[in-house]
Formats: C-alpha cells, structure tokens, sequence
C-alpha cells in the first residue's frame, strides 16, 4: 500500500470504542496509513451511547490494532461484535458474539460475570 493511502470501512458497524470514559457505537472507519510508520492517525465516526449525538474521533493508534481492524472488517460477521478501548498508553479489544450479549440483557437474572 502506497505511502499516505487512505483505508476505509462500512463494516463498523459492530464496534463499540471506549475512549476518555465515554462509550461510542462506531458507524465508520477512515486510516490514514503510513507504510512503515508505527502508529497511524484513524477517524472514528460514532455516537455517543449515552445521548446519540454523532462525534469525529481523531486518535493515533497502533499499527497492531490497525492489522486488527482490517482483520476483523474482512471477517465480515455481524455475529461478531468488536469492543476496543483506547487510551493514552494503547489500545486493549476483544470479540464478543452478539447473539451472547442480546441473551445477557434480555434474561438479567444470569450471573454472567467478565471483564472488558
């Protein structure tokens, strides 16, 4: 890939970003790729869960987490659900099914415990 291309997707829509103590549900995607470059600058377009009010999330993230990210869109699974937090210090992310977590909410008397 050439030096400053830009990487795109539409498949964020299962991705759910804590940053700065607010939790957002991720509509898209833009990377500004750097071959080479250890860290590259990502535009994450989401909204905010605790009102719906969209917001542009300019963050630096690492080049393992952008190779993640490109894995996780080209899995194209909407049973998958991405939950990233970014932090000053990095990044931390795991998958989880969504059919588990609509199971989880709807039947609250289970005494699932795990952590994020």
């Amino acid at each position: 890939m050439e030096k400053g291309a830009v990487v795109k997707s539409d498949k964020a829509r299962n991705v759910i970003l804590s940053y700065e103590d607010t939790v957002y549900f991720v509509n898209q995607v833009n990377v500004q790729f750097h071959e080479g470059d250890k860290t590259h600058k990502a535009t994450f377009h989401a909204k905010r869960a605790v009102d719906n009010n969209m917001e542009n999330l300019d963050l630096e993230i690492s080049q393992n987490l952008y190779d993640f990210l490109v894995d996780y869109t080209k899995m194209d699974n909407l049973n998958l659900v991405l939950i990233l937090h970014i932090e000053t210090g990095g990044s931390k992310w795991c998958l989880m099914s969504d059919n588990w977590l609509t199971n989880y909410h709807i039947n609250r008397n289970a005494n699932v415990q795990y952590i994020i």
